[in-house]
């Protein structure tokens, strides 16, 4: 199976997105040829000597991550190849499953101070769409949001002192099978997290091997952002029920500190699947940018099968031939 994904709403001019705009081409690579991509042609060559936090030493990542606190560290660290394949496979599965669907969306936006108390806020309403391509093994997924009433989307840059983040469909790709070659991955333990015995697996994209990465956007200048992360993956189903992802390192060259995103994901019952579909719940985005702090936090109900029906209209003759003038 191929993998696309892209975000089709692009109206704000500064804005930061957990994965690029464009299409992605997730595909199954030949060892000797993915080591082509070390040759630097994504702007990914920034973050080729960073130490990402899997590989802290347990006192120091429970410090960089609260919720981590209650981890039973692992023993067998060779249980990791076995926990991948599964969750890949559940993953897989969850994604060729997926219908289009339109669900109801609220943000809430904040700025923060300094401490993390909230200065200003404001909510959004939206419907918010995932729509599904297939088209012989390759699946693409656009992520569109619109206003209830249909009216046009304002833009929601910094200029206007709020940021809005999206592209949380796509969140739990680097588990999939054909992606995971792209990152390194590590078994950290078990944790009971909402009351679900979970694995905890955390993972760091490769720079010069990641196919799936963020894009900042600010004015005409763009770059890219890898990210690291980490996953609670429930022990019976291996679906992965929380996730949490962090910059693989900062951008002080655009001022960007930090963005985490903390993603929880639910069973969704629709009446026209025959089983439950495993959706985002609740994502809450954290952005530090230019001594700036910003929180949004979206929220998701209501989830339901998006018919897409498309006709066309043949227009009167009179409209569709000119006339000749005498």
């Amino acid at each position: 199976m191929k993998l696309r994904s892209k975000d089709s709403h692009r109206t704000a001019r500064a804005f930061i997105l957990p994965f690029a705009l464009v299409a992605l081409g997730l595909t199954h690579s030949h060892p000797e040829a993915a080591q082509t991509q070390l040759i630097d042609t994504t702007g990914q060559s920034f973050y080729v000597n960073v130490r990402p936090l899997m590989d802290y030493p347990l006192r120091d990542l429970l410090k960089a991550v609260p919720e981590l606190r209650g981890l039973k560290p692992a023993r067998n660290h060779g249980e990791l190849a076995s926990i991948l394949d599964k969750t890949g496979k559940v993953t897989e599965e969850l994604m060729e499953s997926m219908p289009n669907l339109i669900s109801r969306e609220e943000v809430t936006q904040e700025k923060l101070g300094a401490l993390g108390r909230v200065k200003e806020h404001r909510r959004l309403d939206f419907d918010y769409m995932i729509l599904v391509h297939r088209q012989g093994t390759t699946i693409t997924l656009d992520e569109y949001r619109s206003r209830p009433d249909g009216s046009p989307l304002e833009e929601h840059g910094l200029e206007e002192g709020y940021m809005l983040t999206r592209g949380f469909a796509s969140l739990w790709m680097h588990f999939l099978p054909p992606v995971q070659s792209a990152s390194r991955f590590s078994f950290l333990g078990q944790q009971i997290n909402g009351g679900v015995r979970c694995y905890v697996v955390a993972f760091a994209q490769k720079p010069g091997w990641a196919t799936i990465t963020g894009t900042f956007f600010s004015g005409r200048r763009s770059v890219c952002l890898l990210y690291q992360g980490i996953a609670w993956i429930d022990e019976v189903s291996f679906r992965i029920v929380r996730l949490r992802t962090d910059l693989l390192a900062p951008r002080p060259d655009i001022g960007l500190e930090r963005q985490t995103t903390e993603l929880h994901l639910g069973e969704a019952r629709l009446s026209q699947t025959v089983s439950p579909l495993w959706l985002p719940q609740e994502v809450v985005v954290t952005t530090d940018l230019d001594k700036r702090h910003f929180r949004n936090v979206h929220r998701y109900s209501g989830y339901r099968e998006f018919k897409v029906e498309s006709k066309i209209l043949s227009a009167p003759p009179d409209q569709t031939q000119p006339k000749v003038p005498n």
